[in-house]
């Protein structure tokens, strides 16, 4: 009687080991196809180039030549006391006021992102290109001091390509004070070595349950 108990229990704990592995991969796949923070606030290597306004029509394309564009740092801008992201704790590359400051990067998309979002803090005007389309409709107006999140324009996933993508933002500056910096967010299928397969779990516990009944029969 007490081996019997044994291998009841023993049966008992290898479907529970099968159900809880199977509910963890589960669990975390969905956590790891989550929002990505793929261009973050502040980011480096950007391509720009400080014009006069509506200068360089055509900057936007994936062909167009940017040898002649210097590399700097987001946020780009002037100081200006009057507001806070104006500082020089968040300006780190100078925007001259009265002027349109086209930026450029590449960034990398794995097959199967979806969801692609593009943030700006802006002061004033901005005009947003994802492998060359306006995403943002047209050069979009803002007033007042800068802020985190003050656009927001979702991607349409027909835009994106598997691999290398272009962001390019056209920002004008109509006085007083520049500012502009960018994020990227999309969610990014994970990596698929990273989820065990479901044989590999399965397997070894159809094992224990076959050996489990073998020795209940003894």
């Amino acid at each position: 009687m007490k081996t019997k108990f044994n291998m009841s229990r023993l049966l008992a704990l290898s479907l529970a080991s099968i159900f809880l592995l199977t509910a963890t991969m589960s669990m975390t796949a969905l956590a790891d196809s989550g929002s990505t923070t793929v261009i973050p606030y502040g980011d480096s290597g950007y391509k720009y180039q400080v014009v006069s306004t509506g200068l360089n029509a055509g900057f936007e394309s994936t062909g167009f030549d940017d040898s002649n564009f210097l590399t700097g740092d987001a946020g780009f801008g002037s100081i200006y006391s009057g507001c806070l992201l104006t500082s020089s704790e968040y300006v780190k590359t100078s925007w001259a006021l009265n002027s349109d400051i086209l930026v450029r990067k590449e960034f990398y998309l794995p097959e199967g992102t979806s969801n692609l979002k593009v943030y700006i803090a802006i002061d004033n005007d901005v005009q947003v290109f994802i492998n060359g389309q306006d995403v943002s409709s047209g050069m979009k107006t803002h007033e007042g001091c800068p802020s985190w999140n003050s656009f927001e324009f979702s991607v349409d996933d027909s835009v994106l390509n598997s691999g290398t993508n272009l962001i390019a933002v056209r920002g004008r500056d109509r006085g007083t004070a520049s500012f502009l910096d960018i994020k990227v967010t999309a969610d990014v299928p994970p990596a698929s070595e990273e989820i065990p397969e479901f044989p590999t779990i399965a397997l070894p516990m159809a094992a224990i349950i076959g050996l489990a009944f073998i020795f209940k029969r003894k």
